[in-house]
């Protein structure tokens, strides 16, 4: 049965990083990441404030709270004491949109909850979870996967269109956040945006080599895909369908071959007919080419002169973004228009001192250099027996460089305690990317 996601508000008055450390913890304590998925939190919030905070909820019917919920006992914790309007009262997500900052709206729904990162302790268990999270290559898809599969389809179909199409196209198949699913889509290799983020169209068809555990050749599938195209390649060699982690995304494509003779006979059978490309190590090949992450941020879109003083600001601290006055040092800024009815920020950018230059680009990838701007210490885990590297949720990497990561395996990061796991990472892929984003990575005990 399909899940309808909804939300539950509450008022609490103390610190919001202890809130979301703690709920955080006891979702992963009672494994209820599958039921209450996100957190968001009131914008602008003074430190130890009062506030309003909503969770997230998964259920078949709105209003309904799962039974492992109830059982858990999750919602008598002491943050839960305080209804925001009355006990019981659900919200939508455009209810509450206007309440809830993108400052701690900074969670892709391919993991749960965020918070504060850990301390930097070594855990030998980081690297062990992905394999029993991850759905095995024979599982039928989901409902919830199913609906990903058909808008790729529909993308596919059409070839390119404009962002409202893109919107409309993810209403009508009752999926949330199209913002956040453009990024996945991205991530997987799926599809291209224009730089002014007004139109979209689909990559082409490719076959791309992946690492390999056994003596078999492993591809994914990425870009433009029908029901046609997948079923002359199952005529010709073996097919599986992998789900993503959360099932929020299209599933893999996966192919299996014993020999490149073979996979040279496949191109030869279908790749002629319906335009399919050898495209190799995609991700290998895009790390090669990336620039080191100082040229990527020179290379960024700039904006012409801002009028600083003609809007409100917050600074970008590490953690959250806090109100603060007119910009004058490099950093990651919200900017807010002057009236106060209006709470959605109006851009977030990146301010380069050194320049005098307001800069566009994704998210996480000003997030990103904001971290660097301040020096905060960046996680990097590598672990060379498994292939699995471990990045903290709060330094996820700039969406171009994450794309070399998820394109190894064709599978989105899995998410456990705050952390994003990538598996299939090859010790070359891992030092360049490392390298090129200003890290250190020496193993499984590494710290930038």
């Amino acid at each position: 049965m399909a899940q309808l996601r909804w939300y539950l508000g509450y008022k609490y008055r103390n610190s919001s990083d202890e809130l979301i450390k703690n709920i955080s913890e006891k979702i992963h304590q009672h494994n209820l990441s599958k039921y209450i998925p996100v957190l968001r939190i009131e914008k602008r919030i003074k430190a130890r404030g009062e506030f309003y905070f909503f969770i997230a909820v998964e259920s078949s019917q709105k209003g309904v709270i799962p039974k492992e919920v109830y059982e858990s006992n999750f919602l008598k914790l002491k943050y839960f004491k305080i209804p925001a309007v009355y006990e019981g009262a659900s919200f939508t997500y455009e209810d509450i949109k206007p309440m809830v900052g993108a400052s701690h709206d900074v969670c892709d729904y391919t993991n749960p909850i965020p918070y504060k990162p850990l301390p930097k302790i070594i855990n030998e268990h980081w690297f062990d979870f992905t394999e029993s999270q991850i759905t095995n290559y024979l599982s039928q898809l989901s409902d919830a996967s199913s609906k990903y599969k058909q808008l790729l389809y529909w993308l596919s179909a059409l070839g390119y269109g404009t962002w409202e199409s893109f919107k409309k196209t993810c209403d009508k198949l009752e999926i949330q956040e199209p913002t956040r699913v453009l990024r996945r889509l991205k991530l997987l290799g799926h599809i291209e945006f224009s730089l002014d983020g007004k139109r979209w169209s689909i990559a082409p068809t490719a076959i791309v080599q992946i690492p390999s555990n056994s003596s078999l050749q492993e591809f994914i599938l990425c870009g433009q895909q029908s029901v046609d195209l997948l079923n002359k390649l199952q005529q010709y060699t073996l097919v599986n369908f992998i789900n993503q982690p959360f099932e929020d995304a299209p599933p893999c494509i996966h192919i299996q071959v014993d020999s490149f003779n073979n996979i040279s006979t496949l191109y030869n059978n279908v790749g002629t007919n319906l335009s399919i490309t050898n495209a190799a190590q995609v991700s290998k090949q895009l790390a090669s080419i990336l620039p080191n992450i100082n040229i990527w941020k020179n290379n960024l879109v700039k904006l012409p002169s801002i009028v600083t003083s003609c809007y409100n600001w917050q600074k970008f601290n590490g953690n959250n973004f806090v109100d603060c006055d007119l910009p004058t040092e490099s950093g990651m800024y919200q900017m807010y228009s002057q009236d106060t009815s209006v709470h959605t920020p109006l851009r977030t950018l990146f301010y380069d001192k050194e320049s005098n230059c307001w800069l566009c680009g994704d998210w996480y990838g000003l997030r990103f250099l904001a971290l660097q701007q301040i020096q905060k210490a960046c996680i990097f885990i590598y672990n060379q027996q498994t292939k699995h590297l471990v990045v903290p949720v709060s330094q996820r990497f700039p969406e171009i460089y994450e794309r070399a990561l998820v394109l190894a395996s064709g599978i989105l990061p899995t998410y456990k305690d705050s952390y994003l796991l990538y598996t299939k990472i090859e010790p070359d892929l891992a030092n360049l990317l490392s390298s090129k984003l200003n890290l250190t990575c020496s193993g499984e005990s590494t710290y930038a």
